[in-house]
């Protein structure tokens, strides 16, 4: 059992530490190339944004409710994936990276609820 809450510990802190470390480069990477007026973009470029923005979304709720945030960052991750398979560039490791937040986040939900669950008769 303290395995378990120990594992769940590290996976909520990890994710919130690299996730926050993406958050940020994503900001500056953002101010430095400066970000362009996303409606004057074609439609992919948009919903690129929308599923960036719900990646960091999510990571930002992450601290505070893992699960919801860790959903919602991998919805935006996968809705990236679509959209990015067609690209000539492809998915970057930065892209799969954006994803380890989510996943962290969720194992340390469920770990977490199993954890508080009572023990079966």
């Amino acid at each position: 059992m303290s395995a378990s809450r120990g594992l769940a510990a590290a996976c909520r802190w990890t994710g919130r530490v690299i996730g926050t470390l993406l958050v940020a480069s994503t900001v500056v990477i953002a101010i430095g190339e400066g970000m362009p007026n996303p409606l004057t973009q074609p439609a992919w470029v948009q919903l690129m944004f929308f599923a960036l923005a719900l990646i960091l979304v999510g990571i930002l709720i992450g601290w505070r409710w893992e699960l919801a945030g860790g959903m919602i960052s991998l919805a935006g991750f996968f809705l990236g994936v679509v959209l990015l398979n067609n690209s000539r560039r492809g998915l970057t490791s930065f892209y799969f990276a954006l994803a380890l937040s989510g996943v962290l986040y969720v194992m340390s939900a469920l770990l977490r609820r199993q954890i508080q669950r009572p023990p079966s008769a």
